[in-house]
């Protein structure tokens, strides 16, 4: 394939995002679409540039020539210069980009990639395309300081368009991507939060962008928590400090939860595997099924009064582990929660629907106005139990001599939103096997280096030397979050009952400064509260470029159990 020929596939349209929005411009002409402007949404140029750099491999070949220093200082700072005019006027390339693109697209433009690491000039050209195009989109997908917004024009039109309240530009594939020229099942673009600092990859090459594979992958979504801030929200945005609320529902998980749907079964030579399913019996009083408004009340908001009190401030936001609710009781939950300072709800659910079942998890964002924004993700791997495992647990579901079940989901649909919580800070969710498994959602969680993400597991102590710990430690390296496991009491507590020295740790934190650390859960404590603190972390990409240290680093700093005088009878 040729540039132009990919060029052409990844932007089938043309180049100007400003006549796709509908708004006058100079080459929204009726004249067949031509490529020899540069793309108008810095966006775009990214998405193009970037699958060029990727698919060529010559981002091994961005960093500076040491023999060369001053002539890669002068590079630096003609990037910068570059994407501060860009922003100066959004409507206009600036020159020197225009004359970079017309290299690529007229005298390069019938190279075949496969021969672009060969031409170092034209991976010089192509180098800065993608750094200018990173620099003018700093602090996108988040809202904008005032005392930015001269300087980040590009970031403010792209929020607007994000919360619906007027843009210069219309975001036509958002929340999975942010390009407009640029289709999701080409390529996406998504804000970036962390650049890695380890390996050498395209994602090194990147501060504030980042490129993803196409969305038939893995689509991925982007999120803001909040659509309009007071100035209680500004205050609170730029707070160094980050409190979770972590409730380790269900406590009590019997036996006959665990149920086999479907027997190993022959089939010719080979053999159809067993399946097993999930009841949540835990959500069944003696009052009838457990409500969201009896949730909230009876335990949820007597724990976040409790924590308050504990820590002088209302928890940000709440965690509850893997399969803890259904998707309908969430719902209520949520809705109980509004008004009570609490920012967003990260829980399990498990569903059935058209008769399959569902295990996901949903991210609740309220807004200041009561306004809840929900984002859904299905688990994308089945958990396969084996005879260790159910022993463990102490499950006997199936007498036959079979050893493996693997759970009963619908594994089809795979999303990963990513939520814009604070300036310039991003939370991600997975749901237990998904942390261990590469494909789908790892590329893009390293794309983008959410600074927390949140695994909801269902599964025993959550120890440093059991696999949790080892598939945190790789995301804690590359691309540099911090990664909280979570499980519930219940099934930490059926994995302790043949052990003669219990270990009740229904957390594990893991971040970016090589801390790892247990959270135990002490006996009759009914949640705890995680105080994190947010410092700033100083990223230089592969081409030295600095993001002046932008970017975030969550440590853990306190953990704080939760006790309740009155424990409620369905616990």
């Amino acid at each position: 394939m040729t540039l132009i020929e990919l060029i052409r596939h990844l932007m089938p349209d043309g180049t100007d995002a400003y006549a796709s929005s509908g708004e006058p411009s100079a080459t929204a002409e009726t004249a067949p679409i031509t490529y020899q402007r540069c793309p108008t949404w810095p966006v775009d140029l990214f998405a193009v540039i970037g699958t060029i750099i990727e698919r060529s491999g010559c981002y091994t070949l961005a960093g500076p020539v040491r023999d060369e220093l001053p002539n890669h200082a002068t590079y630096l700072a003609t990037v910068a210069e570059c994407a501060r005019t860009w922003n100066s006027d959004i409507s206009q390339v600036p020159a020197l980009v225009e004359d970079l693109w017309q290299v690529v697209t007229d005298g390069c433009a019938k190279m075949q990639i496969s021969e672009v690491r060969a031409n170092p000039a034209l991976v010089k050209i192509l180098v800065a395309l993608f750094a200018i195009a990173d620099e003018a989109c700093a602090g996108m997908g988040w809202d904008v300081d005032p005392n930015e917004a001269s300087a980040r024009k590009f970031s403010s039109v792209a929020f607007a368009a994000l919360t619906k309240s007027g843009s210069a530009i219309n975001l036509p594939h958002e929340p999975v991507s942010l390009c407009v020229m640029v289709p999701p099942d080409r390529a996406v673009v998504l804000p970036k939060s962390i650049t890695s600092s380890v390996g050498c990859t395209i994602r090194s090459l990147s501060h504030y962008l980042a490129l993803l594979p196409p969305s038939t992958v893995l689509e991925p979504q982007w999120f803001l928590s909040s659509k309009g801030k007071t100035q209680d929200d500004q205050d609170a945005s730029t707070s160094n400090t980050l409190r979770l609320l972590l409730v380790p529902f269900p406590f009590e998980v019997h036996a006959n939860s665990f149920k086999l749907s479907f027997p190993r079964t022959a089939l010719g030579s080979n053999h159809v595997p067993a399946y097993f399913e999930l009841e949540q019996r835990w959500l069944d009083t003696k009052d009838g099924p457990l409500t969201g408004q009896r949730l909230a009340d009876e335990l949820i908001i007597p724990l976040i009064k409790t924590a308050a009190e504990a820590t002088g401030q209302v928890p940000n936001g709440i965690i509850l582990p893997e399969c803890a609710l259904t998707s309908e009781l969430a719902g209520g939950l949520v809705n109980a929660l509004v008004g009570s300072g609490i920012e967003f709800l990260i829980t399990g659910v498990l569903d059935t629907k058209d008769g399959k079942h569902l295990n996901r998890a949903l991210t609740f964002a309220i807004q200041r106005d009561g306004v809840v924004a929900m984002a859904e993700q299905n688990k994308h791997h089945r958990w396969r139990l084996d005879r260790g495992q159910t022993e463990r647990y102490s499950l006997h579901f199936d007498d036959s001599l079979n050893n493996k079940w693997w759970e009963d989901i619908d594994v089809s649909q795979r999303k990963l939103p990513f939520f814009g919580l604070r300036k310039d800070m991003s939370l991600a969710t997975l749901i237990c096997e998904d942390l261990a498994r590469t494909d789908p959602a790892m590329t893009a969680i390293r794309a983008v280096g959410p600074n927390l993400v949140v695994a909801l597991l269902m599964d025993g102590p959550q120890l440093a030397v059991r696999w949790p710990g080892r598939y945190a430690t790789v995301l804690a390296e590359d691309p540099g979050s911090a990664v909280l496991s979570f499980t519930c009491a219940a099934m930490v507590d059926r994995s302790n009952l043949l052990e003669a020295r219990p270990t009740r740790a229904v957390g594990l934190w893991r971040d970016g400064t090589n801390k790892m650390q247990e959270i135990l859960l002490p006996e009759d404590a009914l949640g705890m509260v995680l105080t994190l603190q947010s410092k700033a972390k100083h990223q230089n990409t592969l081409d030295n470029r600095s993001d002046n240290s932008l970017s975030r680093q969550l440590t853990l700093r306190a953990v704080e159990p939760l006790f309740l005088a009155g424990q409620p009878d369905w616990i």
